[in-house]
């Protein structure tokens, strides 16, 4: 394998530098990688990469011509110089396996060593786990959306050639059958397949002769594409050529539900009734889904996974979390604290916890609770050992870690498998602030109640100054998310096309606004998202509520996993929450007066709600406080 030193960025080298100057180059470090958030409606992402990176990892050195250009240049100083001509990585790797889930928070890849030889890797291990984990992320959707149906990665065209390799190996990981790629065939052993493009058709005489040539090179059994000319033409030439026997026609044009249905019953009139149908052409899993019912029998995708189109970015950084002042000393937890990038400090382990095979929580401890011998009751670690002293160990075969990714995505809920946009599943964080009932470092919750498109200006039923809330909401969460057992955060989520037994008024009435409304927060619509204001990061429990009947308290909701507010907050040990959000008047009424009915008590926090109208909000804040609320 040839040397990956300089796939790196100046500034790792012009840091290292500093640090062979000033000594501190040899002193231990803890590197994470890790994401902030994932990209906008996904529910979980799968990391891959990892396969692809340990040789490299291995590989990161340079030759004296490297390091003399590196010199020369003005990058690196002489004893930067010297450092570097005998370097290579000597630290520990512990992370994830490939094809495992992670969230928002979860601590994909932990990078131990002294601070010279992890720093280094920043821009190599960043440029290979978001690459892969996006194209797999984006191809497991696909997968799960296909329904059984065995798809084709045949994207190659579409990316750099070595991306194309890459992507084929990531979406072959997440699930795809085969790829059309043949340098990812040889290198990893995926299945490779491929027929002919229009232009064999275009190069014959006729679409007869193009059929027969491609039949008697490759069989009967072959894929024809019949979408050149005539679809339904194309068909009848094809069976006519290659008999009922003919393995399956390809469809790469027109509205594919429609041409396949009819596809299908030519086919079937033909006699060739297992004759399957491919249908390809700027698919992804929104389309895929939509086309659940078609008898469609398998699917070619290309461009919508292996460029950014199909798989926005994993969005993964790479953080210095812990550091010691001298070689060999002990290590102190360092952290970002600027607006939305900040950083949890100190070195991690991360852990999840199963319920009947389905994943239910996932978290990290520091400090002495991170220690191999701490194990949590009921806990699964979520790390495994990857690198040790500098050299792989353990690594999994790719059909292993296809295996993994299948099994993971299998354990989550099937409300987090939809392709319907949505918040993640999971949000990481430290134990102390996943619940507290043991350690008593908290016994409150915070509840925000529908901080939604449709409750902010230019909603539905947008309530002046909503989206001002919202902002200060985030602040606060920015400020005091790890005062709290649990956050929670609520919405209406309504079903579409019907009055939710009465909340929506009736097509052509007028609503009443008392206990009749205009249609708005319709599930996975535009108007049911959080408000872009509302930073949800810290956000623990997703709860919605209102599905098919009127509902305006976040105790009448379920979170993700369909379990009832109340439930959550008692299992954690809160004895109190603080309530925030929209609208004074209805919901978080309702929703304060629902957690006083069950036994909390309860804080309705100043200049953290909105109300709809004046008069009724003052009205509902009496009636609060009469209830035992405090306000303010």
């Amino acid at each position: 394998m040839e040397r990956t030193g300089l796939l790196t960025d100046r500034y790792e080298l012009t840091m290292l530098d500093s640090w062979v100057r000033d000594g501190s180059v040899d002193h231990p470090a803890v590197f994470e990688v890790f994401a902030r958030r994932l990209p906008e409606g996904r529910r979980y992402g799968i990391v891959a990469g990892q396969g692809r990176l340990l040789p490299l990892v291995e590989a990161f050195t340079f030759d004296a011509d490297e390091v003399e250009w590196l010199r020369a240049d003005g990058v690196v100083g002489p004893e930067t110089a010297a450092y570097l001509r005998d370097f290579r990585f000597r630290g520990d790797i512990d992370g994830y396996p490939e094809g495992d889930l992670y969230f928002p928070g979860s601590p994909v890849l932990t990078v131990s060593g002294t601070l010279g030889e992890c720093v280094v890797l920043e821009t190599l291990l960043l440029s290979v786990l978001n690459h892969d984990s996006a194209v797999a992320s984006a191809a497991a959707r696909m997968v799960d959306a296909a329904g059984g149906r065995p798809i084709i990665e045949m994207g190659g065209r579409r990316t750099h050639e070595e991306a194309a390799v890459a992507s084929a190996r990531a979406a072959y990981l997440a699930g795809f059958a085969s790829t059309s790629n043949l340098a990812a065939g040889r290198r990893f052993g995926i299945p490779t397949v491929g027929t002919a493009a229009h232009a064999f058709t275009l190069a014959h005489e006729s679409e007869e002769a193009a059929f027969r040539s491609q039949v008697a090179a490759m069989g009967t059994g072959t894929t024809l594409l019949v979408d050149t000319y005539d679809t339904a033409e194309g068909i009848r030439t094809a069976i006519r050529v290659a008999g009922t026997g003919l393995g399956a026609v390809r469809i790469d044009s027109g509205d594919l539900a429609e041409e396949a249905a009819r596809a299908r019953a030519l086919l079937d009139d033909l006699g060739a009734t297992d004759t399957r149908i491919v249908a390809t052409s700027d698919l992804d899993e929104f389309v895929m889904a939509a086309l659940a019912d078609a008898p469609i029998d398998g699917y070619g995708v290309g461009t919508r996974v292996v460029t950014g189109s199909g798989h926005p970015t994993a969005g993964m950084v790479y953080k210095l979390v812990a550091v010691g002042d001298e070689p060999g000393g002990p290590l102190r937890p360092v952290a970002k604290r600027s607006a939305a990038k900040a950083s949890a400090g100190g070195a991690k382990r991360a852990w999840r916890r199963y319920d009947g095979g389905t994943l239910t929580a996932e978290w990290f401890t520091t400090g002495p609770s991170a220690s191999v011998d701490a194990v949590p009751a009921g806990a699964v670690p979520a790390q495994v050992p990857m690198v040790r002293g500098g050299a792989t160990v353990g690594a999994p075969t790719l059909e292993q870690a296809r295996a993994h990714a299948a099994a993971a995505v299998a354990s989550l809920p099937h409300g987090a498998r939809g392709v319907a946009a949505g918040d993640p599943y999971l949000t990481v964080r430290e134990e102390q602030q996943m619940s507290s009932s043991t350690d008593g470092t908290a016994s409150t919750a915070l509840i925000v109640v529908d901080v939604q498109n449709d409750f902010v200006e230019g909603g539905s039923l947008g309530v002046d100054g909503g989206r001002a809330v919202a902002t200060r909401i985030s602040k606060h969460l920015a400020d005091h998310a790890g005062d709290y057992a649990v956050i929670a955060a609520s919405r209406d989520w309504h079903h579409g096309g019907d009055t939710n037994g009465g909340h929506f008024a009736e097509p052509g009435e007028q609503p009443d606004f008392v206990t009749t409304w205009p249609v708005h927060c319709v599930s996975g619509a535009p108007g049911s998202d959080y408000a872009p204001e509302l930073v949800t990061d810290a956000v623990t429990h997703h709860v919605v509520k209102g599905m098919g009947v009127p509902a305006y308290s976040a105790f009448e909701g379920v979170t993700d996993t369909g379990e009832r507010l109340a439930d959550v907050l008692r299992t954690a040990g809160v004895t109190s929450v603080e309530i925030t959000g929209i609208a004074t008047d209805y919901c978080v009424r309702a929703t304060a007066l629902d957690a006083r009915g069950a036994g909390f008590a309860v804080r309705l926090l100043d200049g953290l709600h909105a109300g709809v109208a004046p008069d009724s909000s003052a009205a509902a804040l009496e009636e609060m406080a009469a209830a035992g609320v405090t306000l303010g």
